[in-house]
């Protein structure tokens, strides 16, 4: 099973979304640290579990990825 994130970063007055799994939310949380600590604000930031990827359910994953591009 593996765990699929989005990421919402605010800059540049937009959000620029961008998907991964473990191991890249890690280097997004450690990334967000580094902002902070160059008194960057991530308060409008986020990294969220978005789905599961399972027992073939890609087409359910993809669902969720364009309904988050779409903004739904």
């Amino acid at each position: 099973m593996t765990k699929i994130y989005i990421r919402k970063v605010y800059e540049n007055n937009k959000y620029t979304i961008s998907f991964g799994i473990d191991e890249d939310a890690k280097n997004w949380k450690a990334e967000e640290k580094e902002w902070i600590e160059q008194d960057f604000s991530v308060a409008d930031d986020s990294i969220e579990l978005l789905c599961e990827l399972k027992n073939n359910n890609l087409g359910e994953v993809l669902q969720k990825i364009n309904e988050e591009i779409r903004g739904e």
